[in-house]
């Protein structure tokens, strides 16, 4: 009989570790972002202005773009549920967008 070894499901093949990537990847590119061009002037100042001039969900959407290398490497070694999670995060910054552009 001896040793069976499972096949253990690699830690990044989980669809919750990309959504949490999927969602912290956009968010630490628009913090850069932030520091890089605007940090003479608080966080709560540079949203406020970023509300005010309707430019807050456009830069936002710009910086789900930073997750394509992620969801490719995820492709790449093929961790599919990572991906998958991935996926899930764009949709659900998508769709914040689209409900702050219905609603506002």
């Amino acid at each position: 009989m001896g040793n069976v070894s499972k096949n253990k499901q690699p830690f990044f093949d989980k669809t919750s570790i990309g959504f949490f990537l999927g969602l912290l990847i956009p968010a630490t590119a628009f913090a850069l972002y932030y520091y890089a061009k605007f940090s003479d002037i608080s966080f709560m100042d540079y949203m406020a202005s970023m509300h005010r001039y309707k430019l807050l969900f456009k830069v936002l959407s710009l910086c789900v773009l930073s997750d394509l290398p992620l969801f490719y490497l995820f492709l790449h070694f093929k961790y599919m549920k990572g991906a998958r999670g991935v996926v899930a995060a764009c949709f659900l910054f998508a769709f914040a967008v689209m409900g702050y552009r219905i609603f506002n």
